[in-house]
């Protein structure tokens, strides 16, 4: 619920809108304790056992924050707005939002069941998402082409894993409705996510060769296709989408050739990049060297924010982690730490913050913790030998010998 909640709640929003006016905002609260409801819900699952890494992690971000708003005047108007602000201050987006979804993630062992819950949200996500645009369509408006492609990623790329290892055709329904809207509808982003999940699909899925060939096949056939009949094809879609009065920021980039232009990300990177320090700026550090805008980069904004330093090991520990992730014998968890990884990290080498709205981050940064538990315990349950059955004659001998 965590990983797919901006999208059902925005698809509620539009709802209450069209239903009570525009002015309604009455919804952001109710969904916000609906979400609430349900992590007070679940902490009876977790038999308080607690784990160093959670108290770690959250003692470490709290103490983080608290110093970065005690003594970096500049940082303060990036970390904190209103208590009353329920929907986007950062306090609760970090504490109540994202941490939450790390601590309880450490607690699922039942991986199995999270792959077909995480495939229920993803069909719920996807036409949530279709309902959005619909709604917003009667209205006149359009969603943010950004955020809105973000929200689905997830849903898509996990409905399309989802298919190729069930063979579900409702999955690939969702994924290629999924996809359908990402392009349209959305951002670059996406597009690039989406691709590398295929790709690291085909590298780490233990699905038959068949499968990858068809895979393979259709990904080749398909950039055929679009290598050959690329303007012709792009100008079909814009006069399609201009008909029903649809905006493609996608197709125009293309059209105009600026799919790979940065959009002055580069720019902000460099600032950030040359005001390095060897402890850090802070939590929201680089917004302030950035000139307002955050990184665009989880690297970088990692190490702006904990210094040369520290980030550059807490950098590295991630990459240690999510090695070890792909590497797990258990398939599930290996699927879905492709997921996370495609739709969270992927995401934030381009766009978006670690510290708002990404609770998929910290379910990765968990669910490889899990998998190092998983592979911890796994060589003295292989290794042990099971006890030799004996046959009833040597029973005899040994009790009358």
């Amino acid at each position: 619920m965590m990983i797919c909640f901006a999208p059902i709640v925005h698809f509620v929003n539009q709802l209450c809108r069209l239903i009570f006016g525009a002015g309604f905002a009455l919804d952001t609260l109710v969904c916000y304790a609906v979400l609430a409801g349900m992590l007070l819900a679940s902490l009876k699952q977790l038999h308080f056992q607690i784990k160093i890494d959670v108290l770690i992690i959250v003692i470490g971000f709290a103490v983080a924050y608290a110093l970065s708003y005690t003594f970096t005047e500049s940082n303060k108007d990036f970390m904190f707005t209103r208590w009353d602000d329920i929907a986007s201050n950062p306090v609760y987006l970090l504490f109540i939002y994202s941490l939450p979804a790390y601590i309880f993630m450490r607690y699922v062992t039942d991986y199995d069941r999270m792959y077909e819950i995480c495939q229920r949200f993803s069909v719920i996500v996807v036409f949530c998402s279709l309902g959005s645009f619909f709604l917003m369509f009667l209205r006149d408006t359009q969603p943010e082409y950004m955020s809105f492609s973000y929200n689905l990623v997830f849903a898509t790329i996990f409905s399309f894993i989802y298919y190729f290892e069930k063979k579900k055709v409702l999955s690939l329904i969702t994924a290629i409705v999924g996809g359908l809207m990402i392009f349209f509808i959305g951002a670059r982003g996406p597009l690039v996510c989406t691709l590398f999940c295929m790709i690291g699909y085909l590298l780490i899925s233990k699905a038959s060769v068949g499968k990858k060939t068809l895979l393979v096949c259709g990904l080749l056939t398909g950039g055929v296709i679009v290598l050959v009949l690329w303007q012709q094809i792009l100008l079909t879609m814009k006069d399609s989408v201009d008909a029903i009065g649809i905006k493609s920021r996608t197709i125009e980039l293309l059209l105009e050739g600026d799919f790979s232009n940065n959009s002055g990300r580069g720019d902000i990177q460099q600032k950030i990049v040359e005001e390095f320090t060897l402890f850090g700026r802070g939590l929201y550090g680089d917004r302030t060297v950035g000139e307002n805008h955050y990184a665009h980069n989880l690297v970088i904004e990692l190490i702006s924010q904990w210094g040369l330093l520290f980030g550059t090991v807490i950098v590295a520990t991630l990459g240690v982690l999510f090695f070890k992730g792909f590497r797990t014998k258990n398939n599930t968890l290996r699927l879905l730490i492709l997921a996370l990884f495609s739709s969270s990290v992927v995401k934030l080498m381009f766009s978006g913050s670690y510290l708002a709205h990404n609770a998929g981050f910290f379910v990765l940064i968990a669910a490889c913790i899990n998998s190092m538990e998983e592979e911890d315990a796994l060589p003295a349950d292989a290794n042990k030998e099971l006890p030799k059955k004996k046959s009833k004659y040597i029973k005899a001998y040994s009790r009358y010998g």
